[in-house]
């Protein structure tokens, strides 16, 4: 009787924790897109879970999410970025108004502009991510003033001038970290 309730046990606790995977990797941690993603990731030399944690934070996959501040698509860029990344890829056609929103596309210049953050800041990846997040110049000024190191090689909480920055960081961070783990 008693190796009868073990088993039941056992055989119980491995269909929670198969739940509990299933459920992490479907509804949590989704790979949405990824076919797009890992090429457009291959082409600029990214991690495309690092990629997915972004696309995680911003957007939640929302391909026609925009922001208060204007930010569009998945990886919520703002014309002006969107416009600028397009023409150094000597792309002479001005961006269509709603274009940004076009997955492909989004995807394609937000990997082409976290590239050009990560080249910037010589392959420091955190900091790209606060860039990305809160603008170059102000991850600059962060820099010129000692508020955050200029070679910050691990993930640590940083008090940040912007709260939403810290924590966007420590988001990006978690994802990604999961994104390694359940795939």
């Amino acid at each position: 009787m008693k190796k009868k309730i073990v088993i039941l046990s056992l055989i119980g606790i491995i269909i929670l924790f198969g739940g509990i995977w299933i459920g992490l990797r479907t509804f949590v941690y989704p790979i949405k897109y990824f076919d797009i993603i890992r090429q457009e990731c291959l082409k600029n030399h990214l991690d495309p879970y690092l990629i997915l944690a972004i696309i995680k934070s911003e957007s939640g996959f929302n391909q026609n999410a925009t922001s208060n501040k204007n930010a569009k698509g998945l990886m919520q860029l703002m014309d002006s970025t969107a416009q600028e990344v397009n023409e150094k890829e000597n792309n002479e056609e001005s961006l269509e108004e709603d274009s940004i929103y076009d997955v492909e596309l989004n995807i394609s210049l937000g990997c082409k502009y976290f590239a050009s953050l990560i080249q910037k800041y010589n392959g420091n990846y955190y900091l790209a991510i606060c860039a990305y997040n809160a603008g170059m110049g102000n991850v600059d000024k962060w820099i010129e003033e000692g508020i955050i190191p200029d070679d910050l090689e691990e993930y640590k909480e940083v008090d940040l001038p912007f709260n939403a920055t810290s924590k966007y960081l420590q988001k990006v961070v978690t994802s990604y970290k999961a994104y390694r783990i359940l795939y």
